[in-house]
């Protein structure tokens, strides 16, 4: 009976331990978190005028404050970036790209420069990105840019 009793607490004591072990939160990577974060974007960068593609990326509650005072919420950002594609004789490309990882927040700041195919002018955009880790994926939920000088 004392070896039933023993072995009982013993199971009990497996069972709690691998009980507290699988509650844990799992520990995030944040080189993988970074990598993720990059890989959106550049999603976002290539893939500006696809709807689906914003779609993914912007939380639902995404806010873009624009120059003209407007704070454009998802759905309008998306519109505006469908209706308003990319001219096929530009192309754009991080010169810079810094994240920073605050938990479930990371705040993405850098540089595009977007150029005339053909060597003629460039434009640099500095900007920030905000993003907010939910249900285990990436979401931006706020994006700011401004025009930048040419580099120096």
């Amino acid at each position: 009976m004392r070896v039933g009793r023993k072995m009982m607490l013993l199971i009990a004591g497996v069972i709690a331990v691998f009980g507290w072990v699988s509650a844990k939160p799992r520990q995030r990577d944040p080189s993988r978190d970074r990598a993720a974060l990059m890989a959106l974007e550049n999603d976002w960068l290539n893939g500006e005028s696809d709807r689906a593609t914003l779609d993914r990326i912007l939380a639902d509650d995404f806010v873009h404050p624009v120059p003209r005072g407007i704070f454009l919420t998802k759905q309008q950002h998306i519109d505006w970036s469908v209706q308003h594609p990319r001219p096929a004789n530009r192309k754009s490309r991080f010169s810079r790209m810094d994240i920073r990882l605050y938990a479930d927040v990371a705040i993405v700041n850098g540089i595009v420069e977007d150029s005339d195919v053909s060597g003629g002018e460039t434009h640099r955009t500095v900007f920030t990105d905000v993003f907010a880790l939910r249900k285990g994926r990436w979401q931006a939920v706020n994006a700011q840019e401004n025009a930048a000088p040419a580099a120096p």
